[in-house]
């Protein structure tokens, strides 16, 4: 099965309808890794869509908060602000929806060794960020697991755990470049996988900015669950309208 792996839309429906409209031959389904909400001028609509195409969906810290499950202390002064607006604008229907989902899912559920699905570090869910190979050995050591889809960090990246069959263990990292390919089938091999944020990437060269409106980056994966190959993949779109909104509401 082609599986379409997203994370952290964050309200930008033009990125998030991007994706789907250049991945529609390339996907039999849609892992949602949380984060459907916040930053972005479009939240009820990024919600709906995500519930209509999504085979499952996580919630982020940010939806969360949305709905009204856990406080927004701990967020920066920037998440705040966009979380104040959501809420101003969110219909109670979203909002009980995203008071519903859940941080952490194993998929398929019933299988003997089920991928884990996680918004943030699987150790903590809602609020581990997984950056470095320090960080991936914490969420190696804090949660069983053979493959973990990872949101919540904004950057596109892999750590594997190699387990050879001579000598000790290592661990490697490194940044997801769009076409990037990993083979996660048939090894010892432990990998913690990230697609990146459709929304707003973090990484220094697609980072959203006011010069760069017109020619704007989304990320994704997409995984084949039978060949067990994930790709790092990447389209460019136009976020001029969205970011123009995004100035009006006062959320850039």
């Amino acid at each position: 099965m082609r599986i379409l792996i997203i994370s952290d839309i964050h309200a930008n429906l033009a990125a998030f309808t991007a994706v789907l409209n250049r991945t529609r031959d390339d996907r039999d389904w849609i892992l949602c890794l949380g984060d459907l909400v916040g930053y972005g001028p479009d939240p009820n609509e990024c919600v709906e869509l995500a519930a209509e195409v999504s085979a499952l969906i996580l919630g982020g810290n940010h939806d969360l908060a949305a709905g009204g499950i856990i406080t927004a202390r701990d967020f920066s002064s920037h998440a705040k602000k966009s979380l104040k607006w959501t809420g101003s604008v969110l219909s109670a229907a979203n909002r009980a929806y995203l008071s519903r989902l859940e941080p952490r899912h194993k998929y398929p559920p019933k299988a003997p060794d089920p991928i884990l699905l996680s918004h943030g570090g699987p150790e903590d869910p809602l609020w581990s960020y997984v950056f470095s190979e320090a960080d991936a050995e914490s969420a190696f050591s804090g949660a069983g697991f053979s493959r973990c889809f990872f949101g919540h960090s904004h950057l596109p990246s892999v750590f594997i755990r190699h387990t050879p069959e001579d000598g000790p263990p290592r661990l490697t990292g490194c940044y997801g470049p769009p076409d990037m390919t990993v083979e996660t089938g048939g090894r010892n091999d432990r990998f913690l996988l990230n697609p990146g944020s459709v929304g707003f990437p973090r990484n220094i060269d697609e980072a959203p900015s006011w010069e760069g409106r017109f020619h704007a980056v989304s990320r994704y994966a997409l995984f084949d669950s039978k060949t067990g190959l994930w790709q790092f993949k990447g389209i460019e779109y136009d976020m001029g309208d969205t970011m123009e909104r995004m100035v009006e509401f006062g959320l850039w």
